[in-house]
């Protein structure tokens, strides 16, 4: 049992650029991204229910053990699910990652005053509604059609959510930043196989990586969504969002982007972390 590999990470810092990096790297015989790849990686737990009127967190998270459970027995040797959800466990009864079916995660953070901008481009909402989506310890992501939902993923504020992995012991968690992930794309990734390799038997191909570091780099990523418009719109419901989704990446740039107010409310009430982070210098 034990098979599941959590990629996970608050929304948009960059889980859809490691899930196309490892779909490219566990799914193709050479390492050559293609799209369809990212099939291989669900998103747990939007994928796994139904758009019903019923649904709300409570009744979902009681589901969240036997599902968890028949995944990890699906007759594949490694199995990657990508989550936002934050790593607790609720009412002291039922945990959002079970570790009997957990082999380990990989955990993305990125710099939350770069985070508020993607949320923007994202859900095309304003500053404020994001600087409220960012701080809202409370925060629940899910899909909704009229009367219908599904997938309630309780990701709170940005903090908490980075910090939920970081303060747990129930599973064993690698962390890499989404700046690293861009900037040093092949050392980063090398280094995630790496810590892999302590978990799963894994050969470690240079050719394999040096075409998946070719054809997911953010540029080229960009480029395939120009072309062939992004699979996941749809999925993710933004089908409708004329914003690309991979859109500014790394040239993201919050001290040109954001107004000065909103960076010194972010800086205030997340200093210290940001600080561990190396993210603000005293």
């Amino acid at each position: 049992m034990k098979k599941i590999i959590w990629i996970s990470s608050y929304p948009k810092s960059g889980n859809t650029f490691l899930r196309a990096m490892l779909s490219a790297f566990f799914y193709s015989k050479d390492g050559i991204f293609k799209q369809d790849y990212l099939k291989n990686i669900a998103e747990f737990p939007r994928d796994f229910f139904s758009l019903k009127s019923s649904n709300n967190f409570l009744n979902e998270i009681k589901e969240y053990e036997k599902i968890q459970k028949k995944i990890s027995n699906i007759d594949k040797e490694i199995i990657f699910l990508k989550t936002h959800l934050a790593n607790l466990t609720i009412n002291k009864i039922f945990p959002t990652i079970n570790k009997n079916y957990s082999i380990c995660s990989i955990y993305i953070v990125r710099d939350p005053r770069n985070v508020i901008l993607s949320l923007k481009n994202h859900y095309n909402l304003d500053i404020k509604e994001c600087l409220n989506f960012l701080m809202n310890d409370k925060n629940f992501i899910c899909m909704k059609n009229k009367n219908l939902s599904k997938g309630y993923t309780l990701i709170l504020d940005w903090a908490s959510n980075y910090l939920s992995w970081k303060n747990q012991k129930n599973i064993n968690t690698i962390f890499i930043k989404f700046e690293d992930l861009v900037l040093e794309q092949k050392k980063t990734f090398i280094h995630i196989l790496n810590e892999l390799k302590k978990f799963m038997n894994l050969d470690i191909d240079q050719k394999k990586i040096e075409n998946v570091v070719k054809t997911t780099n953010f540029k080229h990523l960009r480029q395939l969504e120009e072309k062939e418009g992004f699979v996941e719109n749809k999925i993710m419901g933004i089908r409708d969002n004329k914003n690309f989704f991979f859109n500014k990446g790394i040239e993201r740039n919050f001290n040109k982007d954001l107004d000065s107010s909103i960076i010194e409310e972010i800086n205030k009430k997340y200093k210290n972390l940001l600080l561990e982070l190396n993210y603000l210098k005293n």
